[in-house]
């Protein structure tokens, strides 16, 4: 299949047939994933173009909704969806413009039926050397002062200046008259640029090649050198500040190039810069009102600030634009960092320069490995004409041995990506080189205080006196200074463009961390006792006030304990164990990364926490979790309960959380104590008949403590136990309020469904709100839930679209929908959820009429609950049963179904269903039951 765009609309299958699209909105969707081809579109611009006037109120669920009718027009696979947009997956015609220029490729005006494609349209035009075309977008759109500006400029630079006058007279006139206001900057701009118009003087080296992105960066530059008499671009070598500031340069009437060398004297290759000088004259007299690049400043950045100096002095219409690996130093300077390319743009060059086709995921992925540096990717592209895209992705995390060829006429410094960093190195003094090549050992990053503790003189601590206060107090202030010293340090490589500061953390590129492992100096021994013990630290303020910030902790740090445990599982198993340990609780309760427990468990053979985790979910789990039981950790045993389900069978899980309860009971920590009182509730709960009421009040107890504690994640965890219970006893509006509270808890964690806790919290807000009458809410949590990531976790999904269907009186599809949450949980022990869902499957097809095939999953519910102790969720199944029965014309057997489930529960339901059965029963037998 393939899209085309420019001109109408057109969708072509395979075979050469032409697809059918219809709806405007449908066809503006396509048109709007066909402007980014092979990129993913967020799903805000979707909404933000989609519906420019009046967006709808739930607008990534209209998105979604479109899709999915787009879908069906032009194949499933045309459209996947991502975290967060969709992208379309089939060429486009644009996308082969933007790759090979040909014309025949054109049908007509681009994008011509979707009003929010005017800059794109305007990009191709100009990029097709369109004027005609310009021309019509320009009159379609005649009070679009950006485009009218474009179309000025472009005729300007046709030849025909009076017919770019002509159009802002045109406009000037038009906004006047229709919106009484002046031309806007960019017009005026425009304006002026023709108006000045006259042969540039100056020295500037035609560009060679298109430059992609740095929009940003070009606004700012000219921001800033209106402002400022000195503007120094800084950045990593190669990273683009010679082509930024030449494209800004080129924008100017007189500008001079000015290359130096480490064998140039600044003064003099300025001279030269300027040409031939028969009159003799000094030479800043001869540079009037012109723009000055001085580039490649850092070998000899003394004598190059010493000629800015100078310059500013002696030439007071110069402006000077200097490129450098680190600031000049000097007053009057404005520092301007360059970044890497950001990967849309890093893969837009890649695709620039490599002139073949190529899996656009690779790309993204060998762009982001080569951190975005505009020469690393252009070196790529050249490696990528001999090379396949496979070959090319292995070999990409040795970036300086695949990056070894480079242009041949290039500067030494930047034919291979190795001597772009060699270059670098030289410039650094001895303790520079010292410290860069320590903080190799860091992963995603690192404080101060952390690179101060694992690579400067606070990791080489303790002597034979370090008991004394005299030596305490003479190695606290040389600890501080110490920390100075690193800082110090750590600045001296952020000014050098080597070191990547961002807020209070800093990093290596993954090119320069290549390179400075290779010096050998890194210690990760003193980096895995480090983080091992900042994350056992941290662990306990999970559970705690502080538990957002030991959040961002693990978040943050995770690329370092990731790589702290690769090192410790092969030379320190003590440290390895106490990782894990460590991490268990994040990677279980607080954030369900159960792929991490996948990961690394089995890696830890006679750690005996990670052979239970790594059988978490299996039978074998049980012996493993024998082991456990009278020596982990309580926390550790808890997330594996929490996690396993049940272990060791209903009966015997309910004697072990008993157990676990009485131990936690006896801890000096509060928060063990509150979680005593979670354990019980569940015990009442799920592993006895008659105890909801003790079950309500457990989990009552265990909030007020959970509260005090100030752990969010346990206050979601027992309100939406609670909630279970309130369902099952039919307190829906009660209920309702608890799984509210839950869901306002649990956004400050982040992603609701990220957090372990029985039930998701928008599930268990959509069931609510079904069983008050709000079946639109409920449809809306549904939406938002549907990016649940466990199998359990979509069937509930699926169970509760069920149970809106039924509300809603749509039984056929209450059966469909009941019918897939089985199937995709067959061989799931959720017993109690899976009692549940063969229950209402029964219920739905009672209403249908088929009490014969209703009767069998009735049965089944009430088999499927007897496997468990839950004496509550038992109950539910027989009230379901008793529905049953009752239209089986045997209200006697009704009756006693809902004796049995009021004392399974330990008390009567005031669900308004179960009340109206019990009523019904009661009429047909005659008696008061």
């Amino acid at each position: 299949m393939r899209v085309n765009v420019l001109g109408p609309l057109q969708v072509v299958s395979a075979e050469g047939a032409a697809v059918e699209v219809r709806g405007k909105r449908l066809r503006w969707l396509l048109i709007r994933l066909a402007m980014e081809p092979g990129s993913v579109v967020p799903v805000d611009r979707l909404i933000t173009d989609l519906w420019p006037d009046e967006p709808p109120v739930d607008g990534p669920a209209a998105v979604q909704s479109l899709v999915s009718r787009l879908r069906r027009s032009v194949g499933a696979a045309a459209v996947s969806s991502h975290a967060s947009g969709y992208r379309l997956e089939v060429p486009t015609d644009v996308e082969e413009f933007s790759r090979t220029r040909d014309p025949a490729l054109w049908r007509g005006a681009a994008f011509e039926e979707a009003p929010f494609a005017v800059d794109e349209a305007v990009r191709l035009a100009l990029l097709r050397a369109d004027l005609a075309g310009l021309e019509a977008l320009a009159a379609a759109h005649p009070l679009r002062e950006d485009v009218q500006a474009r179309l000025m400029l472009a005729l300007n630079a046709a030849g025909r200046r009076s017919d770019a006058l002509a159009v802002f007279a045109r406009v000037r006139t038009a906004l006047a008259d229709e919106l009484g206001v002046d031309p806007g900057e960019a017009l005026t701009a425009a304006h002026l640029a023709v108006l000045r118009e006259r042969a540039s003087r100056g020295n500037l080296p035609a560009q060679v090649g298109s430059f992609v992105g740095r929009e940003e960066d070009l606004a700012a530059l000219a921001d800033l050198l209106r402002a400022n008499r000195l503007v120094t671009l800084t950045g990593f070598g190669g990273v683009g500040k010679t082509r930024l500031a030449l494209t800004h340069a080129a924008t100017t009437a007189e500008a001079w190039f000015v290359e130096l060398d480490s064998a140039a004297e600044p003064l003099a290759a300025l001279d030269a810069a300027l040409g031939p000088n028969p009159l003799a004259a000094p030479v800043f007299t001869r540079l009037g009102s012109s723009l000055v690049v001085l580039d490649n400043c850092e070998h000899v950045v003394d004598a190059a600030a010493a000629l800015c100096v100078r310059l500013l002095a002696e030439a007071p219409g110069v402006r000077v634009l200097a490129t450098s690996r680190e600031p000049l130093g000097i007053p009057g300077e404005v520092v301007h960092p360059v970044a890497p390319l950001d990967l849309d743009h890093a893969v837009r060059l890649f695709s620039a320069r490599v002139g073949v086709a190529f899996d656009a995921e690779v790309v993204r992925r060998v762009c982001a490995a080569l951190d975005g540096i505009p020469l690393a990717v252009e070196l790529a592209a050249a490696r990528a004409r001999s090379l396949s895209a496979a070959q090319l992705e292995s070999r990409v995390d040795s970036r300086l041995r695949l990056l070894d060829r480079g242009a041949r006429t290039g500067p030494a410094r930047h034919r291979t990506l190795r001597a772009v960093i060699d270059w670098s190195w030289e410039l650094l003094d001895d303790a520079e080189r010292a410290l860069l090549a320590r903080l190799a050992v860091f992963v995603g990053g690192a404080t101060a205080q952390a690179v101060h503790d694992v690579c400067g003189a606070g990791s080489r601590r303790g002597t034979p006196e370090s008991g004394t206060p005299a030596f305490q107090r003479t190695q606290g202030a040389r600890q501080d200074q110490d920390l100075w010293d690193t800082e110090d340090l750590l600045a001296a490589l952020v000014e050098k463009s080597l070191v990547v500061r961002n807020g209070d953390r800093y990093r290596l590129l993954e090119t320069v961390r290549e390179y400075a492992l290779e010096q050998g100096r890194a210690d990760p021994a003193a980096h895995a006792a480090y983080y091992v013990e900042l994350a056992e630290r941290n662990e306990p303020l999970l559970r705690g006030r502080e538990q957002l910030q030991a959040l961002a902790f693990f978040d943050v740090e995770r690329a370092n304990l990731d790589a702290a445990l690769a090192w410790a599982i092969g030379h320190d198993t003590g440290h390895a164990g106490r990782m894990m340990a460590a991490r268990v609780w994040h990677w279980l309760v607080m954030t369900k990364r159960f792929e991490e427990i996948r990961r690394w468990a089995p890696a830890l053979p006679g750690d005996p926490l990670s052979e239970a985790l790594a059988l978490l979910g299996t039978p074998g789990v049980v012996a493993a979790a024998e082991r456990l039981w009278e020596e982990a950790e309580p926390t550790a045993l808890c997330a594996l309960v929490l996690t396993s389900g049940q272990v060791w069978g209903a009966p015997a899980l309910g004697e072990r959380l008993t157990s676990l309860a009485d131990r936690l009971e006896r801890s000096a920590d509060e928060w063990m104590r509150a979680f005593a009182a979670l354990v019980r509730g569940v015990v009442a709960g799920e592993f006895s008949e008659g105890a909801a009421p003790l079950a309500e009040a457990a989990y009552r107890e265990a909030l007020v403590r959970f509260r005090a504690v100030g752990d969010r994640w346990a206050v979601v965890f027992g309100l939406s136990c609670l909630v279970m219970v309130l369902v099952n006893r039919g307190a829906f509006a009660e209920g309702l309020a608890a799984a509210s509270e839950a869901k306002d808890v649990v956004a400050e964690l982040g992603e609701p469904e990220s957090v372990l806790v029985p039930m998701p919290v928008l599930v268990q807000m959509a069931r609510l709100k079904l069983r008050v009458g709000d079946l639109a809410g409920a449809g809306r949590d549904l939406a938002s839930a549907a990016a649940s990531v466990t199998v359990l976790d979509r069937a509930r999904i699926d169970q509760a679209y069920g149970e809106a269907a039924f509300f809603r009186g749509d039984y056929e599809d209450a059966v469909a929908l009941y019918r897939k949450a089985l199937d995709v949980t067959t061989d799931s022990q959720a017993n109690q959820f899976r009692a549940a869902v063969h229950a209402g499957l029964g219920l739905a097809l009672t209403r249908l009429g088929n009490l014969h095939e209703a009767g069998a999953h009735h049965r089944q519910a009430l088999d499927t609950a007897g496997l468990s102790s839950d004496g509550p969720a038992r109950a539910g199944v027989l009230e379901s049963y008793a529905d049953w029965l009752l239209a089986q014309g045997d209200p006697v057997s009704a009756g006693n179904a809902l004796d049995d489930a009021e004392r399974l529960r330990g008390a009567p339901s005031s669900d308004p269903a179960v009340v109206q059965l019990r009523d019904r029963v009661r009429a047909e037998v005659g008696v008061d039951r």
